[in-house]
């Protein structure tokens, strides 16, 4: 479950950033983190851990160092052992905003999971510390991951055929949020059934669960208030487990197809929010919804 937010405080933004293509729309996203973490000033620390390749952090580095910030780090956490230091501890209680970079959100756990650090990150957020995970990674701070699927291959077994309890199984995560479960592609292109098969699946294991398809070039912050807001260019899917009446998940083996009745489902484009305590959607006022032809991805 998330760490408890000290009297005095509130809970910082939670964000989810969908795999960065085209540019203008990336420097748009990543501005956007930069704001919630303070803008001119903020203290920045990424989160390279996720992947092995060094190269990810120095873009991130490159990028926000052009950005006024007061200070700037990359968290050299490359095993658990460094993850136990107390310096790097220190630097994670520095930051006004952590970035958690693209790559295995295994990786990340197997690395950070339990450690001071990650302790760190969790508690730097019920502090009011904006937290963001790109790409794959960002599932890493739903407590429950959507790690990949199980699914057999072969005759009659090819995914996608029909929903299985199979389709999905599931990793601890940081527990930075526990209601949502996202589901976030690599690249540009999303296999919009498959996604929705492993959300719907994902919920029908615990209807408590919120599942969030995310796509490339779109964001979702969450805020203290458990308001979502979606921004980007692209959609975000919800599927929401509330008003579930029947799931026969528990009923069924794995690879038999799995029922459920009454899900409910959300496609939220830039400026929609979703309250996860109420589940409704708003849209966004009328003066905030571009125009056809408007193209100014810096401002969406």
């Amino acid at each position: 479950m998330p760490a408890l937010v000290p009297p005095g405080y509130t809970r910082g933004p939670i964000m989810f950033l969908g795999p960065l293509i085209e540019k203008a729309v990336s420097d748009r996203l990543l501005q956007s983190f930069w704001d919630e973490a303070g803008s001119y000033g903020s203290r920045i620390l990424i989160v390279p851990t996720a992947s092995a390749d060094l190269a990810i952090a120095d873009r991130y580095r490159s990028w926000f160092s052009g950005t006024d910030v007061e200070w700037l780090e990359v968290l050299p956490a490359a095993d658990r052992q460094a993850a136990r230091d107390e310096r790097l501890v220190a630097m994670v209680e520095t930051a006004t905003g952590i970035l958690i970079t693209d790559g295995n959100p295994l990786r990340f756990t197997s690395i950070l999971g339990g450690t001071p650090v990650a302790q760190a990150i969790r508690r730097a957020n019920a502090r009011g510390r904006v937290v963001c995970g790109l790409g794959r990674a960002a599932t890493v701070l739903c407590q429950h991951i959507i790690a990949g699927e199980t699914t057999k291959t072969g005759p009659g077994t090819a995914p996608g055929r029909f929903l299985r309890p199979d389709q999905v199984r599931f990793a601890p995560g940081l527990g930075i949020v526990n209601r949502i479960a996202l589901d976030c592609g690599e690249g540009p292109a999303t296999d919009f059934h498959l996604q929705l098969s492993r959300l719907v699946t994902a919920v029908a294991h615990n209807p408590f669960l919120i599942g969030l398809g995310l796509e490339a070039d779109t964001g979702i912050v969450v805020y203290a208030d458990s308001t979502l807001e979606v921004f980007g260019t692209g959609s975000v899917v919800i599927v929401d487990g509330a008003q579930i009446e029947h799931t026969s998940i528990h009923q069924v083996d794995d690879e038999s197809p799995l029922s459920i009745t009454n899900v409910q489902l959300q496609v939220l484009g830039n400026g929609y929010t979703y309250n996860l305590d109420s589940h409704t959607a708003k849209s966004p006022p009328e003066s905030e919804i571009p125009q056809s032809g408007y193209e100014a991805y810096t401002s969406f």
